[in-house]
């Protein structure tokens, strides 16, 4: 066996099998680090669910806070976030800014369809007058500005971002509504609870990789000594 580790060849096949077997472990931490996160995730918004709580606009909440609004949508700051499939279909997340007497909120009012042209905008109407939305805080991270617009619809977005909203808002989240009074005409969006397990299965498959990469490198290598001998 050592005759063959010294020829050029499996000094550089030992050193491709190390290189893999590395690679496969950092993939496998990785998939374990974030499972570890959805597990957290999913710790909060379980710790969420409960009663909700009336925030004010410097207030930093934890993701998943359940939270309570009541105001009445801005007029004119309606973004449609392009791209957002429900269901197996094509169409739009629907934002706008809520004004209540503790700040301006930026709220996911829901989900429409997109028509048979992405570049055209939905007709959705604001429910009029007073409202109070009930939902999750979420990030509102600070994105990219959308400076090329290609022939988009001014009230088109790619992104929830700051950068792409008219106006920033006064918190640094924004709240995914669950339930509206009075009722939207829009599709409420289900919050997406974090699954862990298929992070876990992916990380274990990398660390099987990497078991068949040293199963392997000792099959040939005691196949090419018998030979040698």
């Amino acid at each position: 066996m050592l005759a063959a580790l010294r020829t050029r060849r499996w000094q550089g096949f030992t050193v491709v099998v190390l290189v893999a077997i590395i690679g496969f472990g950092f993939l496998s931490r990785w998939q374990w680090q974030r499972a570890e996160e959805k597990r957290v995730a999913q710790q909060a918004q379980t710790l969420a669910e409960q009663t909700p709580v009336v925030p004010t606009a410097d207030e930093t909440l934890p993701e998943f806070t359940a939270v309570t609004l009541t105001g009445r949508y801005a007029t004119d700051s309606v973004r449609f976030v392009r791209q957002r499939p429900l269901e197996g279909r094509n169409g739009f997340w629907v934002l706008q800014s809520l004004q209540t007497e503790f700040g301006d909120f930026w709220v996911l009012r829901g989900w429409v369809p997109a028509g048979a042209r992405t570049d055209t905008t939905p007709d959705v109407s604001s429910p009029p007058g007073q409202v109070t939305v009930d939902g999750f805080v979420r990030p509102l991270p600070s994105g990219d500005a959308l400076t090329n617009r290609g022939g988009l619809p001014a009230d088109q977005v790619t992104e929830v971002a700051s950068a792409q909203l008219p106006v920033p808002g006064d918190a640094p989240w924004y709240v995914q509504a669950q339930q509206s009074v009075p009722e939207d005409s829009v599709t409420i969006v289900p919050v997406t609870r974090p699954d862990e397990l298929q992070n876990v299965s992916y990380a274990v498959q990398w660390l099987l990789f990497a078991a068949v990469a040293i199963g392997g490198w000792f099959y040939f290598l005691r196949r090419e000594a018998k030979e040698l001998d």
